[in-house]
């Protein structure tokens, strides 16, 4: 790549997973413009602690040596043009306005430096990639697997914590298959105006699952109490289940500025920081599973589905 093409992805601003998501897209244009990817999750970041950090790195290993500062040059040329040498490492406050973000100008500009700090699915940057790429023809799903394997590394500090849960819960090193199951306490009904509840399709399938492939034990993630209650009345007779421990409900999307009272006025800082690599070690942990369940309309479920190369039978994303 370049040394003088720069892809700086700022955070998009919402659920860790959503906003790897749009990491990962990022990546892929940085591959098929042949700029070189700088990751930097600033002080406009959820989890920022301070100015200096990159938030990026409390979850995840650098994706390659690059530091943001190298995109930061006084002769350097920047798009979006709004963006100059002394601002590039800070917020745009009106960037949902979209003012040129899109994605055919972004994948075309020949500046030093594209920024990009709004959402685009792989999907939608598929029609962009080149006949003589080396990516092209590949389906969004073989692209996802491919650039989640090469560039996103959860940092080991959590994936220890996920080994120790494992250590502590002698189920989950069973000889039988373990299923995983994430089920999340909004259904459809308030997620995307459909008139059924999604969740009331997960315990057919889970009886499906645990009867057809013998699994043994089932990893619970859910973010409401209500769900573990009622999976430990169901399947607790049967000594099948493993509950996560993460502490704290899933975030729900971004806070609004003026409605905190939190030091950089969006976040909780480091219980959030926490939280989320609870989130993270959870999904680590379902991916480890032999089979899983989860919600196709959710980024953790995704997640889990492009994290690893599942047989077509061993996954179910429900609909």
């Amino acid at each position: 790549m370049s040394s003088d093409r720069f892809l700086l992805i700022k955070p998009w601003g919402y659920s860790i997973w959503a906003d790897v998501d749009h990491v990962v897209g990022q990546l892929l244009v940085a591959e098929i413009t042949g700029r070189t990817p700088i990751v930097y999750w600033g002080m406009d970041s959820l989890y920022s602690e301070s100015v200096t950090q990159n938030s990026f790195e409390l979850f995840f290993e650098p994706i390659n040596e690059h530091m943001p500062h190298e995109a930061v040059r006084s002769d350097y040329t920047y798009y979006p043009p709004i963006w100059k040498s002394h601002t590039v490492l800070m917020e745009d406050p009106d960037r949902l306005k979209w003012t040129h973000r899109e994605l055919e100008d972004m994948i075309a500009t020949d500046a030093n430096v594209l920024v990009s700090d709004v959402y685009y699915h792989v999907s939608a940057i598929v029609p962009w990639i080149p006949e003589r790429h080396p990516l092209y023809g590949k389906t969004p799903h073989q692209l996802y697997r491919y650039l989640f394997d090469k560039y996103i590394k959860i940092q080991p500090g959590i994936i220890e914590e996920a080994k120790q849960f494992v250590y502590a819960n002698p189920q989950f090193r069973d000889e039988k298959p373990i299923l995983g199951v994430h089920i999340r306490a909004n259904g459809l009904v308030s997620e995307i105006g459909q008139i059924y509840n999604l969740n009331d399709f997960y315990h057919p399938n889970i009886w499906s699952f645990m009867s057809n492939f013998e699994c043994r034990h089932m990893f619970l993630i859910t973010d409401h109490y209500k769900f573990v209650r009622q999976f430990q009345k169901i399947y607790d007779k049967y000594e099948t289940l493993i509950v996560s421990d993460s502490r704290k409900a899933f975030f729900k999307g971004r806070v609004h500025p003026n409605r905190s009272n939190y030091p950089n006025k969006r976040h909780k800082g480091i219980e959030l920081i926490k939280d989320t690599s609870d989130i993270i070690k959870d999904t680590y942990l379902a991916v480890q599973c032999d089979y899983f369940i989860g919600n196709g309309y959710s980024s953790l479920s995704n997640t889990v589905l492009r994290m690893k190369d599942w047989p077509e039978k061993n996954i179910k994303l429900l609909y």
